[in-house]
């Protein structure tokens, strides 16, 4: 007895275990996001600038406040605009689980290479969820903007949230600009959830049948008294 009380206490802790670690790991944040860049139509955007080549490692990031990146700026370098567009509400609860984000930077420079690293957070706190590959600023074209069509798939509850995006000189690693819901209203309060909390509800309908207050034994037992009168 004593055996088998051991053993059913090993296999408790080892379903427990096993239980943490699914939810550790669906509570992960996991984003998909695509590329899309945007060049002028310029001889020199032939230039030998590295493009679509990841440039820093989004698992060495951590989590930063605002006021972090907001007090780095650099005067050659900053951001025009960004536009956010939501998209994905399975649960129709009001908030997305996809969103496009486009930003155009801009320099004081007649072409520079850049990456940007991409932020969600609240309260001022932000944890970055992508790092864009390489790619150039031509001065103040307007046609030179970045599109990031993302979707979350883990680890975002439901929840508003802010956008920040952090500029970085690719041949320096030097933070240059930063945009965030304090410079553009845009960014900020977006109504977003990852794809494992926008889960449309279903209602589970259970039909039963009941034969009276007798059931079906004791019809049964009816029906058995009934065959045993007919015999006498």
């Amino acid at each position: 007895m004593r055996i088998q009380s051991q053993i059913k206490a090993i296999l408790a802790s080892l379903a427990l275990s096993l239980s943490v670690s699914a939810v550790t790991y669906a509570d992960t944040p996991t984003v998909n996001v695509k590329e899309h860049f945007n060049q002028p139509d310029l001889q020199t955007a032939l230039a030998g600038t590295p493009k679509h080549k990841q440039q820093a490692d989004l698992s060495s990031l951590s989590v930063k406040t605002g006021e972090m990146l907001r007090t780095t700026d650099h005067i050659d370098f900053w951001f025009y605009d960004a536009w956010i567009t939501l998209f994905g509400d399975r649960d129709y609860d009001g908030y997305f689980s996809g969103f496009s984000l486009e930003f155009d930077a801009d320099t004081a420079y007649y072409q520079a290479p850049v990456y940007a690293i991409v932020y969600l957070g609240k309260n001022d706190y932000y944890e970055p969820f992508h790092v864009t590959s390489v790619f150039t600023l031509y001065g103040e074209s307007s046609d030179d903007s970045v599109l990031l069509e993302s979707d979350l798939v883990t680890g975002y509850p439901t929840g508003d949230y802010d956008i920040l995006i952090e500029l970085i000189d690719a041949a320096t690693e030097q933070h240059v600009a930063t945009i965030d819901a304090y410079t553009d209203a845009d960014l900020s309060y977006q109504s977003l959830e990852s794809a494992d909390f926008d889960q449309p509800y279903t209602s589970e309908v259970v039909v039963e049948y009941h034969a009276g207050s007798w059931g079906i034994f004791g019809l049964l037992a009816l029906a058995g008294l009934v065959v045993i009168r007919r015999i006498k």
